[in-house]
């Protein structure tokens, strides 16, 4: 208790060296919360953004040929039927498939409410992969499909431009003809307008007599390759995985296009992207993780600098008490006790202030907002990892002055100005 009431009558004695010593250490405790929390803000918003797509799925879409093929010219626009469906639709490597069809600009209307959309034929397994969320009613099935029925789900922007609060069950007007409406879907990826959902092959039927189409969506299993053959960050876009030649490679001869032609079409590789933007987000969180612990050890070395002055002010303090026979332990324990409760202080007042700050920015974040910025908190494990460094901290820039304090000796002590 002795030893405590002297730390604390010592900094009562320095308030202002000990308020400004306490501001340097919450301040870098504040500044790695803040990045922390904002660099979790950052990674949940691109996850979020990044929507429910998993990391094995592989779009592709026809584009147009770069290159001359077996006396066809390039610049030649290419599209999909349903013999490359097919064949596609068998690899060994796929677990889901589905195909789509879409038109932007499409008007819709539902008595004197009028609405353009973006409309799709889908079929397969396309809820299966998107995950499409239904809020009303149900989703496209295989038996819409298989009978060409004219129905229709939309999203909910699409049912809000309608201002209609409940359309299933309803006939909606899509041009000249009238579909049943189903169900009403969640809107999905933030950047999707009004969108229109009906069956592949309705869609085929009644908007695309010539059978064509320009987009495949495909999950697969483990026997895929989906790493890129290179590793060059500034040519990956002219690389391929093997399963991208493979792809390449069986469409060619169908489609009529150089299977080395990158442009003939267009594969997203989601696992590709996926790791790419992981590798982002790490480099990030160590960049940030690195400026905070700079800012703590430069609060670290400010604790240091005014222990020194509090051990060379009290010079001729300690030499009389070692004189009158206290133990080095006693005047160890003083100057470390000194460092490690101001540190933990005031390290503490950082640490809820930036979390506080953190869940105001929360807050404060509409739901629907567009910016990839979500949930900036900050983890349990990385408050506790933070109260433990500010314990470290306080030990070691209190270590130094306190061993220094313990070296004197009295006869140099009664001999000091100060």
């Amino acid at each position: 208790m002795n030893i405590l009431s002297e730390i604390w009558s010592s900094l009562s004695h320095n308030r202002f060296r000990t308020a400004m010593t306490g501001f340097a250490v919450a301040w870098g405790i504040f500044i790695l919360v803040v990045l922390l929390g904002a660099s979790n803000g950052l990674k949940n918003g691109i996850q979020e953004n990044y929507g429910n797509k998993v990391s094995n799925m592989v779009t592709v879409n026809a584009g147009w040929t770069s290159m001359p093929y077996r006396g066809f010219k390039e610049d030649r626009e290419l599209y999909f039927t349903e013999r490359e469906a097919d064949v596609l639709s068998q690899l060994p490597e796929v677990e889901l498939f589905a195909c789509e069809a879409s038109k932007h600009g499409m008007n819709i209307n539902y008595g004197t409410q009028y609405s353009s959309v973006t409309m799709k034929g889908v079929q397969g397994d396309y809820q299966a992969i998107y995950k499409n969320t239904i809020y009303k009613g149900r989703f496209i099935n295989n038996l819409d499909d298989l009978h060409r029925a004219k129905v229709c789900v939309m999203n909910r922007r699409a049912e809000e431009e309608l201002m209609t609060e409940n359309l299933v069950g309803q006939y909606i007007q899509v041009g000249e003809i009238s579909f049943l409406v189903v169900g009403v879907c969640e809107n999905g990826e933030r950047w999707d307008g009004a969108t229109l959902f009906m069956p592949f092959s309705t869609y085929m039927t009644l908007f695309s007599p010539d059978r064509h189409f320009d987009h495949i969506t495909m999950v697969l299993n483990e026997k895929a390759e989906l790493k890129r053959k290179s590793e060059n960050m500034l040519d990956r876009w002219d690389a391929s995985s093997p399963f991208e030649d493979k792809i390449r490679a069986m469409l060619s001869p169908l489609m009529q296009f150089d299977p080395a032609d990158q442009r003939a079409l267009w594969i997203w590789n989601q696992a590709d992207n996926y790791e790419s933007q992981k590798g982002v987000m790490n480099a990030i969180r160590l960049f940030v993780l690195i400026i905070g612990l700079c800012t703590l050890v430069s609060g670290a070395v400010g604790v240091s600098n005014i222990m020194l002055v509090s051990v060379r002010e009290r010079t001729k303090e300690f030499g009389i008490r070692k004189a009158i026979g206290a133990p080095p332990g006693t005047i160890l324990a003083t100057v470390v006790g000194e460092s490690t409760l101001i540190t933990a202080l005031f390290g503490y007042i950082g640490l809820f202030v930036g979390i506080g700050l953190m869940e105001l920015v929360n807050k404060m974040i509409p739901a629907d907002t567009d910016v990839p910025f979500k949930n900036p908190t900050v983890d349990i494990p990385v408050v506790i990892t933070a109260t433990m460094i500010l314990v470290i901290v306080g030990v070691i820039a209190g270590a130094i002055p306190a061993i220094r304090a313990v070296r004197i000796k009295p006869i140099e002590a009664m001999n000091s100005d100060k």
